[in-house]
């Protein structure tokens, strides 16, 4: 979810850096100067820079895990937004909090925002939002075991609009991923490797190396869970190796765990012990990373 919102999060693109107003910071440390510049724009009567303000303060402190302050903050900004009839982020507003719904696990108010969404998405023609809400409805109604229906917004809905009407692969990808997730949770293993590796080979094709690096995992994932221990081996290897070169370390952290499960099974006692090190000193570098 934190990808998702951060790249929702649009503050204004001119900051005003005066004495108390905005210290070039957004970390946890420096919240309050999203309080003064919401203050500022409010007094300069400055209502749609105001809303973006709010709705980024909504995004930090859903990020800093107060997320019923952010749905506050979310819908304050709705409310301006919507009286201004700034369609394009009253649908931005209405995307993250049907986010933080989703994360909360309040599904009925997520499909409700989204629903919403999805015909604000329509009257506006906004084919870009009609495809992102499709695929986390999707996401919402797999976790709710509504297999059918997730993967009819997926084949039917999200995936000819992004493949084909707008020509977003990247979006293709997350298709994929979708559908492959939605047949691991039914243990419908063959069906979910079949996606997973569509969604590699679509990643190679573009030369996408994150989302190479993520349907390796999630392929090697299928594999563990039908005892191919070898094969999943031979992808969290790969996924290492992209890793390492283009510095994902959060995939990294990933890696040395199934490291460290997949050399157990193997027999490879001393090098499974080396991937849990690796795991417990990347995992400790992380979390003190985003402190």
């Amino acid at each position: 979810m934190k990808k998702q919102l951060k790249a929702s999060d649009s503050p204004p693109l001119i900051f005003p850096v005066s004495a108390g107003i905005y210290s070039g910071s957004f970390k946890s440390d420096s919240l309050s100067a999203y309080e003064q510049l919401i203050f500022l724009y409010r007094n300069l009567c400055d209502r749609k820079v105001e809303a973006s303000a709010i709705h980024s303060y909504g995004i930090h402190t859903a990020l800093n895990g107060d997320m019923n302050e952010s749905l506050n903050l979310f819908s304050e900004a709705l409310a301006i937004n919507s009286t201004l009839k700034n369609n394009a982020d009253v649908i931005k507003n209405h995307q993250s909090m049907m986010r933080i719904h989703a994360f909360m696990g309040d599904y009925f108010n997520a499909v409700k925002l989204g629903n919403t969404l999805v015909d604000l998405s329509l009257r506006s023609q906004n084919n870009v939002s009609l495809a992102d809400t499709y695929l986390l409805l999707s996401q919402i109604f797999t976790s709710q075991n509504n297999f059918k229906d997730a993967e009819n917004l997926v084949m039917r809905k999200a995936l000819p609009l992004l493949y084909y009407k707008l020509n977003d692969k990247i979006g293709a990808i997350k298709c994929y991923d979708q559908l492959a997730f939605n047949y691991k949770s039914q243990k419908r293993f063959s069906e979910a490797k079949w996606f997973y590796i569509q969604s590699n080979l679509l990643a190679r094709k573009i030369g996408h190396s994150e989302s190479i690096v993520n349907s390796l995992i999630n392929l090697a994932h299928v594999k563990m869970a039908i005892g191919d221990w070898q094969l999943a081996l031979n992808d969290i290897q790969e996924a290492e190796q992209l890793s390492v070169k283009n510095q994902y370390k959060f995939q990294l952290i990933e890696i040395k765990k199934d490291l460290f499960e997949l050399y157990g099974k193997l027999g490879n006692l001393n090098a499974s012990n080396l991937a849990l090190l690796q795991f417990k000193q990347l995992e400790q570098e992380y979390l003190g990373s985003v402190q």
